[in-house]
C-alpha cells in the first residue's frame, strides 16, 4: 500500500518536459539514403510498362525498385497476432495497383531533392480498369479486387470472387420471437466515416546493417515485434536477422499499430548495404496508410 492512491513521479517526465528524448529521425545517420515512393494516380490499374532508365541516370540516385525487383511474397499488415486472421493479399510492389496512392516504385537517393527529381522521370504506362470504390456496390461487382488466389491461415468466411474479405454469422436464441414481444422496436441503418489518426510525428523508419550483417530497423511504431514478423515474411529473411528499435514516438493512438513504411527502407538497405530512411508527409500519412474503415450498420433493437 506504499503507492496506492499516491502521486508517483513519471520516470521520464523531466526529460520529456525539457525536450531530451530522441525520435526516429534524430537517430538517422546524416549519410542515410532518402527513400521516396512513386504512387499510382489511378484507383485500379495494371502496370503494362515502367521505364526507369532516365531516372537512374540522375546523379545521386542509388537505386530504383519496381515490382520486378522485389520479393514475390504475399503478406498482410493487418492483425496483431499470429497466425494472422487477415488474408495474405499484398506484395511489397504489385503489378496491379488498387487505390490512388498505391506504391509503384521505390526511389533511393542521396537527398530528397534528388529522389523527387528522379521520380518525375519514371515513365509508367497503365491499363486502367474499372474500380470498386463503394462498399455497398462492391459485393458481386464485375470488378474483382483480387483476381489472384490469396492465402488465409484459417477460415474467415472469405469469398474473394464476390469481393467479400470476411463474414461471420452469430445467433443466440429466437431473435424474431423476442422482438415480437416488445412494445417498441426501432430499426435503422447507420454509417460511420473512415478515420485516420492525426499524430504529430508522421510515419517514418530508418534502417542500417549492423556489424554482423543484421538488419536494424529504427521505427516510429507501437508494435516492434509485429514489425519484425511482417518484415521477415515480406523480405523472406529469418526474424533472427532483424532487430527493431522503437524510440520515443511522437504520438500514435493506435495508428502506429501497422508497418506501412519499414519494408521500403529495409529493402533499400538490403539491396544497397547502405543506411536508408523514409518520412511520410501528411498527405501520405492520411492517404497511403491503413486507417479505420467506414462502416454500414443495420441495427434493430426492441424494448
Amino acid at each position: 500500500m506504499n503507492i496506492v492512491g499516491k502521486g508517483i513521479a513519471k520516470i521520464d517526465g523531466m526529460s520529456i518536459a525539457t525536450g531530451k528524448p530522441v525520435y526516429t529521425d534524430d537517430l538517422a545517420a546524416k549519410e542515410a539514403l532518402v527513400v521516396k515512393i512513386l504512387r499510382s494516380p489511378h484507383p485500379y490499374a495494371i502496370i503494362e510498362e515502367i521505364d526507369t532508365k532516365r531516372a537512374l541516370m540522375v546523379p545521386g540516385v542509388e537505386c530504383i525498385l519496381t515490382y520486378k525487383d522485389v520479393p514475390n511474397n504475399r503478406f498482410t499488415l493487418a492483425g496483431q497476432s499470429y497466425p494472422e486472421p487477415s488474408p495474405y493479399d499484398r506484395l511489397i510492389l504489385d503489378k496491379t495497383v488498387r487505390y490512388v496512392g498505391d506504391e509503384v516504385a521505390i526511389i533511393a537517393a542521396i537527398d530528397e531533392k534528388t529522389a523527387l527529381k528522379a521520380m518525375k522521370m519514371i515513365k509508367v504506362k497503365y491499363n486502367v480498369l474499372t474500380p470498386v470504390i463503394d462498399m455497398e456496390e462492391a459485393i458481386d461487382n464485375e470488378s474483382i479486387i483480387h483476381t489472384e488466389d490469396v492465402h488465409c491461415n484459417f477460415d474467415i468466411g472469405m469469398e474473394r470472387e464476390r469481393n467479400i474479405v470476411s463474414k461471420h454469422l452469430y445467433e443466440k436464441g429466437n431473435v424474431e420471437e423476442e422482438l415480437s414481444k416488445c412494445d417498441v422496436v426501432v430499426e435503422d441503418t447507420y454509417y460511420t466515416q473512415a478515420q485516420s489518426h492525426g499524430m504529430m510525428e508522421t510515419y517514418r523508419a530508418y534502417n542500417y546493417l549492423d556489424h554482423a550483417g543484421r538488419l536494424v530497423v529504427v521505427s516510429s511504431t507501437q508494435i516492434p515485434f509485429h514489425v519484425r514478423r511482417h518484415l521477415s515474411r515480406a523480405l523472406d529473411i529469418p526474424s533472427s536477422k532483424i532487430r527493431v528499435i522503437k524510440p520515443r514516438i511522437g504520438g500514435g493512438f493506435g495508428g502506429k499499430q501497422t508497418a506501412c513504411v519499414e519494408i521500403f527502407t529495409a529493402l533499400v538497405t538490403l539491396k544497397t548495404g547502405k543506411p536508408a530512411k523514409i518520412i511520410y508527409d501528411r498527405k501520405e500519412t492520411f492517404t497511403c496508410t491503413t486507417s479505420r474503415h467506414a462502416m454500414k450498420l443495420n441495427v434493430k433493437v426492441g424494448a
